[in-house]
Order: structure tokens, then sequence, then C-alpha cells
């Protein structure tokens, strides 16, 4: 088996690659900056630099057809942004291997944070009142600001976000071209959910609070929680949809347990890092096989990978077999039984190792607050680093120093660099409106 990954910058692809290459399969990976976070992993077996799909959108698709037909990809999954580019594209690149993403109009429907919020309706878990804003007009009917949480309809990382203002910046001014939605503000424990379902059914699942963060912006240390009413949400919109690829949440937990749904993130996301190997290989096995599962301990991490794959071989160990017959190695010229694919969320937490670092005292300066670090970071598994894959931290420097150059040139935050060039929001990729 094939597996071409994009948007290989990501934590979430090299842990997909590494999944992938434990089980015997060649997994190749393709991004649009020069140093990716999956540059040093000897879990891809060659690495392709392509066009910016925001910046040269019909240059992207036709640099992706050629390493398809050229390396024989069976099976193109986009981890990041760039899916929807991908997903617009999908009957095209359809015709050379099988494109593991959902249609452009049901993640379009999902990305954006209006849109999503309407599809909550008459469902389990609901988003807190939601009102579009497409003009200045409508800000006078909220009354007092600080009810609500304000967002761009398309936007990540809590881009822009503007948490129960007394007052609006000067210059915010919502507008047909790029409305923005105002969300009823809810206090509580902020939860984040990952699911990969395949026509309609999760396959994999992860869940966790984010106890470390960068601001509002995205979080570094990534505990696992267990919520019924979580799984039971997903599962519904999934089944709903006939969803497929990559789905995640975010949520807030009121103290008497009410959970309320924010948004919707049609990528992957850091639950797939405790989401069972299982589980996320199951979609891709030919012809239906079931994947058993084993410890992999060795590849992963001392006890942070639930469910890796059992293919023939030792626990995490690297082959450089290639499957004959488009099969998975280890499983060529038999079948083996399915083993049922759990869904329990994985019990260590997976955290970016060198951003916990950079913070030891994340929790104030007094003693209690630095024990309660240490105590954190030494539960934790980190999502870089790896026996069998020892380079990655280390050429990592490469990718964190690409994004500061790219932050500079562009006068930009360094989180918004980071992704600028896959980025969509709801840019027109037909030549007429789309909005």
């Amino acid at each position: 088996m094939n597996v071409l990954l994009t948007g290989c910058r990501s934590y979430t692809a090299l842990d997909l690659a590494r999944r992938f290459r434990a089980c015997g399969w060649n997994v190749f990976a393709a991004d649009s900056v020069k140093f990716p976070v999956c540059r040093g992993s000897r879990a891809v077996k060659k690495l392709f630099h392509v066009p910016s799909p925001r910046e040269g959108y019909r240059e992207f698709i036709d640099a992706l057809s050629a390493v398809i037909r050229v390396e024989g990809i069976d099976v193109l999954l986009p981890t990041s942004e760039e899916i929807f580019y991908i997903a617009h594209s999908r009957e095209e690149l359809a015709r050379y291997c099988r494109v593991f993403c959902d249609d452009f109009e049901v993640l379009k429907s999902l990305h954006n944070k209006w849109t999503f919020s309407l599809r909550t309706e008459g469902m389990s878990v609901k988003t807190p009142a939601t009102k579009l804003l497409t003009s200045t007009d409508r800000l006078a009917e909220l009354g007092d600001p600080s009810a609500f949480v304000f967002k761009p309809v398309y936007s990540r990382f809590a881009s822009e976000a503007l948490l129960a203002p007394s007052r609006f910046p000067e210059g915010f001014a919502p507008s047909l071209e790029r409305p923005w939605i105002a969300q009823r503000y809810v206090r509580g424990r902020e939860l984040c959910s990952y699911h990969l379902a395949a026509d309609g059914e999760i396959t994999a699942s992860g869940s966790y609070e984010p106890l470390y963060r960068l601001g509002q912006a995205s979080g570094y240390y990534f505990k696992p929680v267990q919520r019924e009413k979580i799984d039971s949400f997903a599962a519904e919109l999934v089944r709903k949809l006939d969803f497929t690829g990559h789905v995640a949440f975010d949520y807030i937990e009121e103290e008497d347990g009410t959970l309320h749904v924010l948004e919707c993130n049609p990528r992957a996301t850091s639950g797939l890092h405790l989401a069972g190997t299982a589980g996320l290989m199951r979609p891709f096995g030919r012809m239906g096989e079931g994947v058993p599962e084993t410890s992999a301990k060795k590849f992963f991490g001392e006890g942070a990978a639930l469910g890796a794959v059992d293919c023939g071989r030792e626990p995490g160990e690297l082959s450089t077999d290639h499957a004959p017959n488009n099969r998975p190695a280890g499983l060529a010229g038999q079948v083996r039984p399915a083993s049922p694919v759990t869904l329990k969320p994985a019990e260590t937490p997976r955290m970016i190792g060198y951003a916990m670092l950079g913070n030891p005292f994340y929790h104030g300066f007094r003693p209690a607050g630095i024990r309660r670090w240490f105590s954190d970071f030494h539960k934790g598994r980190d999502v870089l680093f790896s026996r069998e894959d020892p380079w990655v931290p280390l050429l990592h420097a490469g990718s964190l120093a690409e994004t500061v150059f790219d932050s500079l040139r562009k006068r930009t935050a360094f989180k918004d660099a980071a992704t600028a060039d896959i980025e969509w929001d709801g840019e027109d990729l037909n030549g007429g409106p789309d909005a």
C-alpha cells in the first residue's frame, strides 16, 4: 500500500506516517513548506515539495496528480487545511487513487462557523446561541458585547477571536465579504475531540482537555478525557452526513455537566495522538481486512500507543518490506480475523515536549506551580520524540526557523504564518462567488 500524506508540517501527519509505516505501508509526504516536521522522519519514504494551494491552487493539484501517478499512490490522505483544495478537485484526483475526504460542500459547511451552528439544531449537543454578523448595524442589536464571543466565520487557532470584549476594537467591521459570528459566551471547561470516519461510521476517536495552551491559541498538552455526550454527538453528526474523513470539535462543559459544541474542524487535530491505531488504519485495509491490535511501545513511546498495529513483526519495528498485491506487509497471503476496534481513549497524556520545556512557570513561580508542571511533564509523552525516529526533534528546528522567517517576512503572528499558505477562508475556487 502506498499512502500520500499532505500537510506533513503537522504533528498529526508525523503520527500517521509512523503508524502507517509500522504497518509496513509505504508512506510518501507532500507539503508546500521546505522543512516540514516529517522531513526528518524515517517513516517517510519520499518527501515532495509542492506549490502552495492558496497561492497556486491549480499548480498544487497538478503537482499532486504527478506524484500520485509516478509513485503509484493508492490512498491520498490530507491532514490539514489543504484538504479544502483537495476536496474541491476530488473527482479529478480520484481518477488516479482513493482520495480520503468528504465532498467540498460538506467540508465547507462544517468549516464555516455559522453554517455549522445551523447543522447542530435538533441534535443532542448544540452550539451556544449564535448570530451571523454581516454589517456593523447588527452590533447594536446584541446589547452588551461582553456576553458574546466574536469570531470570523472562517478562522482557526482562535485567530482574531474576541472573548467577551468590553468594547469592540477600532476597525471592527463585519461585512458580507467577511462575516463574523457572535456566539453566547459560556464559562466552563474546554474540551476537544477528534474522529476518523468512513461512510458515516466512526472508526477512531480521541478526546482531551488542552491543559497547557499558547494564550487562546492551540494547546500543547493533551490530557485524555472520556465523555459519552461527546461520543454520541460525533457519531450522530457523522451518521447524519454519511461522513468520510477527519472531523474534530471544540466544546465547553459547564459545571453542571451541560456540554456545548463551539465549532468544527474538518481536518486532523491533536486528538489523533490519543486515538487507537487499529481504528485509524481500519478504513484503509484492502477488501475490509481487519488489523489486530498490539502494543508497539518501542516506536510510539512507552504507554503512548494504545491500539498500535501488529503487522507480523516486532512491535514498533520499522520494516523496509513492501506489501505485495497492494496489501499491508505482514497480511500478504493471508487474511487475519478482525479484532474489535476500540474507541476507548488513551490514558497517557500526549504533549509537545519542547513547548512544555519552554514554560515551566505556566502555573506561576511558586513551588506548588512548578511541582504541578513537573508532574504533568513527567506523565506526558512527546509527540515528536521516538527512539526509532531520532532525527525528527533535531531537524524540526528547521521547521520552526522557516515559520519564524515567514512570520517576520509577512509581518504576521507565528501561529498565523504556520498555516498561511494552506488556509482556505471561503475564497472562490471556481471563478465565481463562493461565500
